[in-house]
């Protein structure tokens, strides 16, 4: 049913590409012919004395860019510049002491997780130590925006703008009833009472339990994003909580009146205040001096003396084989972990896991090349992103160290099997199925029929393999009994701080104290950072080119425009990439039903 469900949804969306075709043709001609190896060198970055460190009109992924981005880039990526978030929080490291930075403006439009977002906010906390100022700008601010400029030392809003603060919530789709009234028949086998990835597919809500661990896990996330905002801004955490329930959504004077904001000014004001914490005036005596956190970061030259330690991202959904943009491919990342362990001047090894999981298959290959580098004597530390679920954790299990944020998103231990097929819409449709096999499984999970009971037999007995290896592998990776994880595990989905608490996590911290983590365990006096892939490894295309942010400066109140056309495409193409997503060779997944809150 996968492949026909694929097969339909592919052509209609070819189709809808076709009208693009001619152009594309010459574009993919361009980009051949214009190809050229990216090394990740760039051009000195120039920019004059008491300049504004511009955040904002960003976005933060974990990955540093690189390969040619084709068509996924221009469909799921965002439409402005990317930064990884290492060179993000070294940039901002470098710009405390560099004395032709005067500050930090937060802009807003910054893309980033919440996981992300609470590294940058450590990282401008430290900044403020320097002396300069954090000054936080704010037209009509989303939740995540607010959650990072909360920790500006002043916190400035559009006069005729607003600021949403109104707290945590999640809904999705279900369409069991929908594809029952089409005909579409699913059938399920897991293990876990938790593991509700599988729920949107049969029912029509969400059931008891995925209630309890979806109400415990955002009730959590909501709790320290309170906390962290109401320390910034001197607020008590329950005051707080009681302003956000008033609205939600706060007109600028309503958000300095509720002390969410310093002032509501005008932009030309806002140019008056930032001059008077010390930029400059800029060449047409209007506004200020300023460069860009994209352009700035280029500045930076990650550690490269003594002994390497490799910083390997597994980012995305855990697909089988390469994989693709925002995929982390299982044979990707398991040849990565391969080549590491065959050079002896890596001397340990940071994985960062910013995934919901996915194939099990494709998570086995990559744990199993985990548990080798361990058991070479290469340490391993696991620095846990937003997410780091089912198998996203099962990758994670046979490090020495796992580290993760309190908000991080971690567990998810069970495993689901999912069998579609289209037999009550055939016999709708009267289209006929027939044919010839010279075994009794010879059509086990054929697509035209729903799978018997000894077929859904064979696949749950799959399917509770898999669980007893999840449970084996976490308990030899954490030094627990098996009985003793099974017991926290059932498909169920914990936040950081809880994790720590039942062993699946050792430590909180970073990405940066990861770094840190393995060069104590290396036994390291100094270290070299390798990122796994580099910074624009493999062909830099035409097409990056033209979507580099080149240009000298962009305004600083620039706004992004939006195409009605091209959300479309992105929306139906995120689909169908789910879809593609589901490619593993047994059709058994550890994948976590729950995200993080919406960046």
């Amino acid at each position: 049913m996968r492949e026909f469900l694929k097969s339909v949804l592919a052509s209609a969306f070819g189709t809808l590409l076709a009208a693009l075709a001619g152009g594309a043709l010459l574009l993919v001609i361009v980009m051949a012919i214009a190809g050229s190896s990216g090394d990740g060198r760039h051009a000195a970055v120039s920019m004059k004395p008491k300049s504004m460190l511009v955040i904002g009109g960003l976005a933060i992924d974990d990955t540093p860019e690189h390969g040619s981005p084709g068509f996924d880039s221009l469909l799921f990526g965002a439409e402005g510049p990317r930064l990884d978030l290492l060179r993000a929080l070294e940039a901002i490291d470098l710009a405390a002491k560099d004395k032709q930075v005067a500050g930090i403006l937060l802009s807003g439009g910054l893309d980033a997780g919440i996981a992300q977002m609470a590294e940058l906010r450590r990282a401008l906390a430290a900044f403020k130590s320097s002396g300069k100022p954090v000054i936080a700008w704010l037209e009509n601010a989303s939740q995540g925006e607010y959650f990072l400029a909360s920790v500006a030392d002043k916190a400035y809003v559009h006069v005729s703008g607003e600021l949403e603060f109104k707290g945590l919530a999640s809904f999705d789709f279900y369409f069991g009833e929908t594809l029952r009234l089409l005909g579409l028949g699913v059938q399920v086998t897991k293990v876990g009472k938790y593991k509700s990835a599988v729920e949107p597919y049969v029912g029509g809500t969400m059931s008891a339990e995925a209630r309890e661990q979806a109400e415990a896990l955002y009730g959590g996330l909501w709790k320290r994003v309170l906390g962290d905002v109401a320390k910034s801004r001197s607020l008590s955490p329950e005051s707080l909580a009681r302003a956000v329930d008033t609205a939600g959504v706060f007109a600028a004077r309503k958000a300095v009146e509720l002390k969410l904001a310093d002032a509501a000014l005008h932009r030309d004001e806002l140019v008056d205040r930032v001059r008077q914490a010390g930029a400059a005036a800029d060449d047409t005596g209007t506004s200020f001096r300023k460069i860009s956190l994209h352009r700035y970061a280029r500045k930076v030259a990650l550690p490269s003396r003594g002994g390497k330690i490799a910083l390997i991202y597994a980012e995305g959904e855990i697909v089988d084989g390469w994989g693709g943009a925002y995929e982390a491919g299982g044979d990707r990342l398991a040849h990565d972990l391969r080549m590491v362990r065959g050079d002896d001047d890596f001397k340990a090894v940071v994985l960062r896991v910013n995934s919901p999981g996915g194939s099990a298959f494709a998570s086995d290959v990559v744990a199993r090349e985990v548990g080798l580098l361990r058991k070479k004597g290469v340490p391993v530390v696991v620095s846990m992103g937003d997410v780091a679920a089912s198998g996203g954790y099962y990758v994670a299990a046979r490090a020495n160290v796992i580290m993760a944020d309190p908000a991080t998103i971690t567990g998810s231990i069970g495993v689901f099997g999912l069998h579609l097929n289209y037999g009550e819409l055939a016999s709708k449709i009267r289209l006929g199925t027939d044919g010839v096999k010279t075994g009794e499984y010879a059509d086990l999970l054929a697509e035209h029929r729903p799978a018997t009971p000894a077929e859904l037999a064979i696949v749950q007995a799959s399917v509770d393999a898999v669980y007893e290896d999840f449970l084996r592998i976490v308990a030899e990776g954490r030094g627990l009994k098996r009985d003793g994880v099974h017991d926290i595990a059932q498909g169920r989905v914990w936040l950081g701080e809880d994790a720590r608490g039942l062993k699946l996590v050792d430590k909180f911290g970073g990405l940066r104290d990861a770094l840190r983590e393995a060069k104590t365990l290396a036994r390291l006096e100094e270290a070299a950072w390798v990122q796994i892939p580099a910074l624009h490894a493999g062909r830099e295309s035409f097409l990056q080119q033209l979507l580099a942010d080149d240009e000298d400066e962009t305004p600083l109140f620039a706004k992004a425009t939006t195409d009605p056309a091209v959300d479309f495409l992105r929306a139906n193409a995120r689909w169908l990439r789910s879809l593609r997503a589901l490619n593993d060779p047994q059709g058994v997944y550890l994948s976590c039903p729950l995200a993080p809150p919406a960046r």
